[in-house]
């Protein structure tokens, strides 16, 4: 990788990379929210996709709680390598175990799922060059 190049556009690089983590950070927030706004859709979610069935609101109150914990670490640029590496995971899995609305019972709206995918595995791995607005460039100066 040609490193001039890199250095003339670092600013655009940060600054691009700080707009992924962020559009990350409001989907994941929102579907985090959702386990408190809503449990019962995340237990039909967790029924019909994860085929875990009897989830208790309480247990759908933790994961929400252990998201909410991670995706404000993402959002902060802390420990990225685990943070973002979470991240990709958890959407990753939640967009292939949803592979029936991909082939089967087809449905548009899940397909949005592939791009934030991709953005989240760019991120992930362009973690490095991720300075912009993260709490450890902040603390730094």
């Amino acid at each position: 990788m040609n490193t001039n190049l890199i250095q003339k556009n670092k600013s655009r690089i940060e600054f691009c990379l700080f707009l992924l983590r962020l559009g990350i950070f409001i989907v994941m927030f929102t579907w985090t929210m959702g386990k408190f706004f809503d449990p019962a859709h995340t237990i039909r979610y967790f029924e019909r996709f994860f085929l875990i069935s009897d989830l208790a609101k309480s247990i759908v109150f933790t994961i929400g709680a252990i998201e909410t914990l991670i995706i404000l670490a993402f959002l902060a640029g802390l420990w990225k390598r685990y943070t973002y590496g979470i991240v990709t995971i958890l959407h990753a899995v939640s967009t292939f175990m949803t592979w029936k609305k991909y082939t089967i019972d087809i449905n548009l709206l899940f397909f949005a799922a592939w791009p934030m995918l991709a953005a989240c595995i760019a991120l992930y791995l362009l973690r490095d060059l991720d300075d912009k607005f993260t709490a450890g460039h902040l603390f730094s100066k």
